[in-house]
């Protein structure tokens, strides 16, 4: 059960949901970062950076803030540029290389509803219709209130959990704002019915995102008799099997995720990509049958 592949098996499950129409596709940081955006901490030194070349800082603040947790540096950092007034340029650290790595390809070729903390907009889903005439237009919510369940049963829909470059101002990057964002009634509904009405895979969460991603799990959370299946990627290596054991039963014991470890010793994290190459083509992703979306509605408003 716990043995470590390069490629794991897909779940029935998955594979099923995607038949549904029920298949959410939850992407964090990791995918992106194979493409050469920056982690948590990497975000939050280019803002550092940005504010010492603007004279507002010296480069010895930044040194005596380099051991600081990722995102309490990225706290003080977008706090320091508030109170100067000092706008920071997002889009230059967050720039992809679409050369780095293909995993986008593939997630956008699922062509399910996609739910995101990342900023970036490298999901671009494309649909599996055999219609060619028909044209699905990318729906980008980012707005709390915009954050409807309903949302998740239609093509194309990606739905930014955190905000995104779209609009700055809409993106979560301090720990008040966390906290206030995730006491709000649209997003704690929202995070309630994804995961009592939909089978969720996260993809691309390691270690140094576990944070993040435990504090939605709880917000999310359903009781056990209404709650689909919820899974996750993460990579190890061959000699993390004992940590691998012990996050699976901890992850499932306490969120309810099934873990699925691959191995990372031959590609490292570029791995996910070869994982994804295999996994996406299987998933057949359909529209939700006129009585399933019936069945969905009295559901989520009974609720």
């Amino acid at each position: 059960m716990f043995e470590l592949y390069e490629i794991p098996t897909l779940p029935e499950e998955l594979k099923q949901s995607a038949l549904d129409g029920n298949l959410v596709i939850f992407v964090g940081n990791g995918a992106s970062r194979l493409l050469g955006c920056p982690s948590w901490d990497g975000l939050a030194n280019s803002v550092l950076v940005q504010l010492a070349q603007a004279e507002i800082i010296n480069y010895g603040t930044i040194q005596r803030l380099q051991n600081l947790e990722a995102k309490k540096k990225l706290s003080i950092a977008v706090q320091i540029a508030s109170d100067e007034g000092y706008i920071v340029d997002y889009d230059a650290p967050l720039k992809a290389d679409d050369s780095k790595s293909k995993i986008y390809s593939y997630i956008n070729t699922i062509g399910c509803a996609y739910v995101t903390t990342n900023y970036d907009l490298l999901i671009n889903p494309v649909t599996k219709s055999k219609d060619e005439t028909k044209i699905e237009t990318i729906q980008r919510l980012y707005r709390p209130n915009q954050f409807l369940v309903g949302k998740l049963r239609e093509p194309c829909t990606v739905i930014y959990l955190h905000g995104c470059l779209e609009d700055t101002k809409s993106m979560i990057l301090t720990t008040r704002h966390y906290l206030e964002h995730y006491e709000k009634e649209f997003v704690q509904v929202f995070l309630a019915g994804m995961f009592g009405h939909h089978t969720v895979l996260f993809i691309g969460y390691g270690l140094e995102e576990a944070e993040i991603l435990e504090y939605i799990l709880r917000r999310g959370r359903v009781s056990e008799e209404s709650t689909p299946r919820r899974f996750m990627l993460q990579g190890f290596y061959k000699d993390q099997q004992k940590l691998y054991e012990l996050l699976h039963k901890y992850y499932l014991t306490s969120f309810g995720v099934h873990l699925k470890g691959f191995l990372l010793d031959r590609r490292e994290h570029y791995q996910l990509e070869y994982v994804m190459e295999d996994w996406a083509p299987k998933l057949d992703v359909r529209p939700p049958s006129l009585l399933s979306d019936i069945e969905y509605i009295e559901e989520v408003l009974s609720e």
